[in-house]
This record gives C-alpha cells, sequence and structure tokens, in this order.
C-alpha cells in the first residue's frame, strides 16, 4: 500500500515541549475541533503512560475502531516519551498509512525533527512544540494572554506583580488569572491594587479549607475558618464572593468532568492536585447538584451584595449554614 499523503484532515497530532499550560490549551482545542459536540463516552480513548502501562496494540485498535454517531474516533495518549521509543517501528507503521476515521494525539516531551516518525507525522497531522517561556518575557505573554483569554486588560505594574507573586509557571498564573478577571467583572481592566488584593496561594488554600468543611457537615468549622480569615484580611468582604466562586466553578467543572468518564489523571490537573487521595475527598464531598446551588447561591449573593440588600460576609455565612446542613443530611442518610 501506498504511504498516506497530507490531507484536508489531521489525522495525527504530536504535541511536544516541557510547558505543561500551553501543552494543555493546545490539547483541549484539539479535542474541540476534532469532536465537537460528540458524546465523548463514545468518541474518546484516553491513556495515560504515567499511570498505566498502554500497549501499542490497544491504541491502534481504539484508532481502528469506527466512529459511533461521530466523523471521527479520537484517542489520546499523554506521556507518551517511553510509549513512543517501545513502540517505534509500530507507530511508524501506522503513520504511514493511518486510518481515516481515527485521530490520534500524542503528548511528548521529545519528538526531534530528524526522526522518521516526525516526518511521518507532519505527512499526515502536525507536529506542535511548546517550549518554556523565558522568564522575562512571562508578564508580556500573561498581558496578551489576558486579552485573548477573557478579554480583559491587564496592566504592565499588575503583570509584573502577578509573576511576582506566583512565580513564572503559566498554569499557576492563567489560574489567579482567572480569579481576577471574575473579581473585576464589569471593568475589563485588572489593576496592580486587583492583584495585591486577590491573589495568594494561601487565599486558595483558606477558600478550599472552607469547602471542606462544609462538605464534611462541619458548620462549626466552616464557620470559624471564614471567621479567621475575615479576621485576619479585613478586606476579605470585596472579594470574598470572586474568590469562592472561582474554586466553586473549578469542582464544577471536575464533577462533570469525571460524570464523564475522565481519568484519575485528568482531574488531577483540573484542581491542581497531584495526590489521588486528596482528589478523591474533594470530589466526593459534595454532588454535582450542591455545587451547582452552592454557585447559584454566590451569584445571588454578589446580586444582593451590590445591590445594597445584605452584606457579603452575612450572605457567605447563610451560604456556609444551608450548605453545611446539606451535607450533614446527606451524610446521615448513608
Amino acid at each position: 500500500m501506498a504511504p498516506a499523503t497530507k490531507s484536508t484532515t489531521d489525522l495525527i497530532y504530536a504535541v511536544t515541549g516541557n510547558e505543561v499550560f500551553l501543552k494543555r490549551r493546545a490539547m483541549d482545542q484539539i479535542v474541540q475541533d476534532v469532536l465537537g459536540n460528540a458524546d465523548r463516552s463514545l468518541t474518546l480513548a484516553e491513556y495515560d503512560c504515567a499511570t498505566t502501562t498502554v500497549e501499542a496494540s490497544s491504541v491502534l485498535d481504539d484508532l481502528r475502531t469506527l466512529p459511533f454517531l461521530a466523523d471521527r474516533r479520537l484517542v489520546v495518549v499523554r506521556d507518551a516519551d517511553k510509549f513512543i521509543t517501545a513502540y517505534r517501528y509500530a507507530l511508524e507503521k501506522y503513520a504511514a498509512n493511518p486510518s481515516p476515521t481515527g485521530v490520534l494525539l500524542i503528548e511528548c516531551k521529545s519528538l526531534p525533527a530528524n526522526t522518521r516518525l516526525h516526518k511521518l507525522i507532519t505527512n499526515v497531522g502536525k507536529v506542535l512544540k511548546f517550549d518554556a517561556i523565558p522568564a522575562y518575557k512571562v508578564p508580556a505573554w500573561l498581558t496578551s494572554h489576558a486579552k485573548e483569554a477573557y478579554g480583559v486588560q491587564l496592566e504592565s505594574r499588575a503583570a509584573a506583580k502577578l509573576v511576582d507573586l506566583v512565580g513564572p509557571e503559566l498554569g499557576l498564573l492563567d489560574a489567579e488569572l482567572q480569579k481576577c478577571a471574575l473579581y473585576t467583572h464589569g471593568r475589563n481592566r485588572i489593576t496592580l491594587e486587583d492583584v495585591e488584593a486577590l491573589v495568594g496561594h494561601q487565599k486558595e488554600e483558606q477558600v478550599w479549607d472552607i469547602l471542606a468543611a462544609i462538605g464534611e457537615g462541619d458548620t462549626r468549622k466552616a464557620l470559624t475558618q471564614w471567621e479567621e480569615v475575615w479576621q485576619t484580611d479585613r478586606t476579605a468582604e470585596m472579594r470574598a464572593i470572586a474568590g469562592i466562586a472561582f474554586t466553586v466553578r473549578r469542582l464544577l467543572k471536575a464533577k462533570r468532568t469525571e460524570e464523564a468518564g475522565a481519568s484519575t489523571g485528568e482531574l488531577m490537573r483540573e484542581l491542581w492536585i497531584r495526590d489521588e487521595q486528596q482528589l478523591r475527598r474533594q470530589l466526593s464531598a459534595f454532588t454535582t447538584a450542591d455545587v451547582e446551588e452552592m454557585l447559584s447561591q454566590l451569584l445571588a449573593a454578589d446580586v444582593a451584595a451590590k445591590t445594597g440588600m445584605t452584606s457579603v460576609r452575612t450572605s457567605i455565612e447563610r451560604i456556609i449554614l444551608d450548605m453545611s446542613r446539606r451535607a450533614a443530611l446527606r451524610q446521615r442518610a448513608r
């Protein structure tokens, strides 16, 4: 059979390099481009070589399986450097004549351009390389990313302060940028003062501690932790809803991703957690309906505070009381 030639549809993608956030964003876009609104449970197969032994035969069988109720079937292989080394010949053979209905997405750290596999992939798809951005260029990248991803203007001093507080890791910077964008919603501008008021890993941990206590049905503990935040930071009221809502939205996304059949690795990346037991505790603390209800209450609290109907502090305390009661009732019903 003759070697495959470049077609209008990319049948193999290799996402390489050591910049994790940019790679993940590119992969998310590829998944969306390939599958669109198709049911992921029917069209997506994922393998994580970091957590399990992956055989080439399983990957290739998935690629050759006809998609159900969709045009394409996507197979993702993460952390694939050792996989590529072990099965290079099989992958080269497949890349020479790939399935017309299967799309292979390989994530790895390195795929040299002078290798036969690299050349074969570029005949039928794309090799995308994402290396770390030099530290001195990160503030400029962050300013551009703020505009592109969230439609907000990030002041240069604010960008520099974000990098100073968080470090140059793009994933963490993006998370804090999301928080700032939510906090400044309506202004479309993030200032140095906004960053100084909102950003910090300790604040993120405090939110998780409050949510964990709510999930345990421990009202007293949750209220005590909220009071500690309030007593040690009198500006907390100004940003409480934005900070908590940011974390709750992330938890809701993880719950929905879990229901869609996501792997443990994907869920850990979603919540930025490296410990599997901690991941399970956070996901099992609430039902999806609970998280949706909490987010709804936070949005209502935001409206009430902005219209002068009640204070943020009182609204947060009411949410803690209500959600803790729900969790306690659910635990007693088990």
